[in-house]
């Protein structure tokens, strides 16, 4: 299964009138007809839940590293 990136991290640097901040945005999600947003296809199995949860995991430890590297800059 080819999982794709969910999670983007938006770094934006301190400016003379502003400081340096950081946020997460969605790259990939689906919404249904009620409105509500899913971060994952359907899985038809717990294996398949399971690999999508590890990448989302994997994404935000990295995710994490380019933050802390981004505040140590500033």
């Amino acid at each position: 299964m080819h999982l794709l990136k969910a999670f983007e991290l938006d770094i934006r640097f301190a400016s003379p009138n502003t400081s340096a901040s950081v946020a997460i945005a969605l790259t990939r999600y689906s919404q249904r007809k009620d409105g509500r947003l899913f971060l994952t296809p359907p899985c038809a199995s717990f294996e398949d839940l399971e690999g999508q949860i590890n990448s989302m995991q994997d994404e935000l430890g990295e995710i994490r590293e380019r933050a802390r590297r981004a505040f140590q800059v500033v």
